[in-house]
């Protein structure tokens, strides 16, 4: 066991990102800055073709920001007599350089839940593409207001993109965080299974490794701006992205082997 505030492994093309350690289950500043390295290096790695973000506390993703922190934050501020209009501009931190690589990056980023994900440690994985928890008897959300805050690292403007305005409303207002399967069900992460996350992850990542990275790339920069895009320009941009895969010699050389099968079982789907 060490204190470590991350540690990384990469194996075949897939990079596994785990926070912390049995004696370290709590997001500080110094998570944050070794998580922001990380995930750059990762982005800007072409050997890199996925990447797993989990939890290295036995029983946690993460539990949330460390509190302790956030106190001396804020007492600090207090004392400064700062104020914060609703105009005021703000600079991220590490927190939202780490989100940013998360949503920007041109591969794949698979949250891997693998226990406790509240509040900060939730809001990241909201950054992610693609949610796994494991089930189990821990919790997923934002119970900010409980603490007479609410969530401060996007989750009140990705959770509403991701289970839509009224349903997220309900979630961060009640502040009930939720097992994995009810967070399942709502849409907060894609599959609750009953193995670990870790392993069902890594399935996904084998499956998105057998695909070009170029298609995923190009989706992921569809999808993610396909909401504060105009519809006809995101139309054009997707059939210009598609007529660039469409020529490639990849692309051609996996239709001709399609082809070539005469595929007509119905119960068969598309095979390269």
């Amino acid at each position: 066991m060490n204190a470590d505030p991350l540690t990384t492994k990469v194996t075949d093309g897939i990079a596994v990102v785990a926070l912390g350690s049995a004696k370290r289950m709590y997001f500080d500043a110094e998570m944050g800055d070794a998580l922001t390295e990380s995930l750059q290096e990762f982005a800007g790695d072409p050997k890199i073709r996925v990447v797993i973000v989990t939890g290295g506390a036995p029983g946690y993703f993460n539990r949330h920001f460390s509190i302790p922190a956030l106190i001396d934050f804020a007492e600090a501020v207090r004392a400064s007599g700062r104020e914060w209009p609703d105009n005021a501009a703000y600079h991220g931190g590490f927190f939202d350089k780490a989100l940013a690589i998360c949503e920007t990056m041109p591969k794949p980023v698979i949250a891997a839940i693998s226990g406790t994900a509240l509040a900060g440690a939730f809001e990241f994985t909201l950054a992610c593409d693609i949610r796994i928890a494991e089930d189990g008897d821990y919790l997923i959300g934002l119970p900010e207001t409980e603490l007479g805050l609410l969530p401060g690292a996007g989750g009140a403007q990705r959770l509403p993109r991701t289970i839509g305005p009224a349903a997220a409303l309900w979630h961060i207002m009640m502040g009930y965080p939720l097992k994995p399967r009810e967070a399942e069900k709502r849409g907060l992460v894609h599959e609750a299974v009953s193995g670990k996350a870790i392993h069902r992850a890594m399935e996904i990542a084998k499956r998105l490794c057998s695909h070009t990275p170029e298609p995923l790339a190009y989706i992921k920069r569809l999808v993610r701006s396909a909401i504060e895009t105009p519809l006809a320009d995101g139309l054009a941009l997707e059939r210009n992205l598609f007529m660039r895969l469409c020529v490639s010699d990849e692309a051609l050389a996996r239709m001709c082997s399609y082809e070539a099968k005469k595929i007509t079982d119905p119960a068969r789907s598309v095979e390269a």
